[in-house]
Order: structure tokens, then C-alpha cells, then sequence
């Protein structure tokens, strides 16, 4: 069975994410953060992201889910 992951380790392996693929400074990967205000990422970085994240966590998005963004 394996350990549900902290806030804090979530937020540490998205920060990783970010910094390895979009060179994203982790100082500025927070909880409040935005995609295109403090991360600086414009819609077709975001789609990317979500494919990255669910990648690293082993989830499968729908395309259904992340159209609004």
C-alpha cells in the first residue's frame, strides 16, 4: 500500500515540475499561485503541466476536465 503524499511533498514534486520543464523558479510555486500571473505559463504551457503531472503522480486526466483553462 503505498503512503498517501503531504501537502508539502505534492507541492515539492510539483515544484520540481515546473522548475525542471518551464524553469520555474520553486520560490514560487505556493499554494495561491496562477498559472499565467505568478508561474508565467500561457494555456498551452497549462496543458502540458497537466500531462507532466499526471505523469509524475501516475493519474489520467480526460480532456473533458482541463478545457475551462
Amino acid at each position: 500500500m503505498t503512503t498517501p503524499l503531504t501537502r508539502e511533498q505534492a507541492l515539492h514534486r510539483v515544484a520540481r515540475v515546473l522548475e525542471l520543464n518551464f524553469r520555474v523558479a520553486p520560490a514560487r510555486v505556493t499554494p495561491e499561485a496562477t498559472f499565467r500571473g505568478t508561474l508565467g505559463l500561457d494555456s498551452l504551457d497549462t496543458v502540458d503541466l497537466i500531462y507532466l503531472l499526471c505523469k509524475e503522480f501516475g493519474l489520467k486526466a480526460e480532456l473533458e476536465q482541463f478545457t475551462a483553462l
